[in-house]
């Protein structure tokens, strides 16, 4: 007897079930990071779609908000999480309808659009068949040393650095999305600041970079686009030029504000599978003009 399957959102309980669905698939980080998920403002029970089967979880998404300087304005957003869908389970609709259900929450709060990101092609056409477009695709590089290429300089982050970022953040999104500008949850903290490099010009913080040194994982290490708004493109990339003692990996975007500099340069940008898409609620975003970033 096939039991009928019963889409609702997350009520007290249900952890386990979820846990037995998503521990599997690797998607968590813990178990107490899905345990403690309320403890991110941006997580409400409505906005985790659940589909189960006899009580079993075959289907998971969480829906979080965020927000983006759009149009000349800040807006909300929703962000999509932790899709997932029982191996045994799947070509049956339920991503579908779980993407749906969220995509009702999000309208309910009153949401500009959705955004999420993926690296896997199944995937990018469920997206699609559900309202999403591809903004932007993920490029990497590598970048080789220069140390005389800059007088900017980049040092480590300290906790007295940290009130500097948002302004940053401002004035970059002012012409390149997406850029978050959520006040209500803080990007870079004390806990992950060791990720982060600043940029200076004499002792004035000018931007800020996700910065990862080499490691087993990333033998080369990995730089993302940094966010500096009112430097010219050719002398942030001198100056990370100037920083490193040997070739580095830099994460880029298609479209993004680097991009022909690299080019220019003699790098070769290659596409990865990693893309960003957006869904549009009520009137489609004009995004003529903006520069694309890599989510992050």
């Amino acid at each position: 007897m096939h039991h009928k399957i019963i889409y609702r959102h997350w009520q007290p309980g249900d952890d386990e079930a979820v846990l037995e669905l998503l521990v599997p698939s690797g998607q968590l980080s813990s178990e107490n990071s899905y345990r403690n998920k309320f403890r991110d403002w941006s997580v409400e029970a409505e906005g985790i779609c659940l589909a189960l089967v006899g009580g079993k979880a075959v289907g998971h998404v969480l829906g979080m908000s965020d927000s983006f300087l759009i149009e000349k304005k800040i807006q909300k957003f929703g962000r999509v999480g932790l899709v997932h869908v029982d191996p045994n389970m799947r070509r049956r609709g339920i991503a579908t309808h779980l993407m749906q259900q969220l995509h009702a929450y999000f309208e309910k709060k009153g949401y500009r659009g959705s955004i999420l990101d993926t690296d896997e092609e199944a995937a990018i056409r469920l997206y699609q068949k559900v309202g999403y477009q591809i903004l932007t695709r993920e490029l990497r590089t590598q970048l080789a040393p220069n140390p005389n290429a800059s007088q900017l300089t980049w040092t480590e982050t300290h906790l007295k650095n940290l009130s500097a970022f948002p302004q940053l953040d401002d004035r970059w999104a002012k012409h390149n999305f997406p850029m978050s500008c959520d006040r209500e949850g803080i990007k870079v903290h004390q806990y992950n600041m060791n990720g982060y490099r600043i940029l200076r010009r004499d002792q004035n913080i000018v931007g800020y970079a996700k910065w990862y040194e080499p490691s087993e994982y990333n033998p080369l290490g990995i730089i993302y686009d940094p966010i500096v708004p009112d430097i010219d493109p050719m002398e942030v990339i001198a100056s990370v030029q100037a920083a490193i003692p040997a070739q580095r990996a830099w994460q880029t975007a298609k479209g993004g504000r680097y991009e022909e500099s690299l080019c220019s340069l003699g790098c070769t940008l290659e596409p990865t599978t990693w893309v960003v898409m957006l869904s549009s609620f009520g009137q489609k975003i004009d995004l003529t003009g903006h520069h694309r970033a890599a989510w992050w």
